[in-house]
């Protein structure tokens, strides 16, 4: 049923925003960025797929998938369209334009995490990307 005060706001367009900020912004992340050699091991191009959490959800409003290319690594900097980030020594990294988050991990075999997209918390895609050849 939910707080009174809450209710018809969903926790992911309503609170998830403000502490997704909190914790970039609060301390929470605060991994120093990767070294050279560290970044060494993720540097190229990658591309993938995002696919929707929930497959009942696509229609008017979230895309089924959403092909990804040119998501690019240098040094420990990402460049993915107007997203720009810093890989941490942890190999995880989050970027955010326009209120469009990725979140996620360097991994030996590519790049794993969540794309989230507004305006509905119901586009929330899996993010599976590798290094091109």
């Amino acid at each position: 049923m939910g707080h009174p005060a809450v209710r018809g706001h969903s926790f992911a367009t309503t609170w998830l925003p403000a502490v997704l900020t909190a914790l970039v912004l609060g301390g929470c992340n605060t991994l120093p960025a990767a070294t050279p050699e560290q970044a060494a091991a993720w540097q190229g191009t990658y591309s993938g797929i995002a696919v929707i959490n929930d497959p009942a959800l696509p229609g008017p409003v979230c895309a089924a998938q959403i092909p990804i290319s040119g998501f690019t690594v240098t040094g420990n900097r990402v460049q993915y369209l107007e997203f720009g980030g810093t890989i941490r020594n942890d190999g995880s990294l989050e970027m955010v334009m326009r209120q469009v988050w990725i979140m996620g991990r360097f991994q030996p075999n590519g790049f794993f995490g969540q794309l989230l997209v507004p305006p509905t918390d119901v586009c929330v895609y899996r993010l599976a990307l590798s290094r091109g050849s």
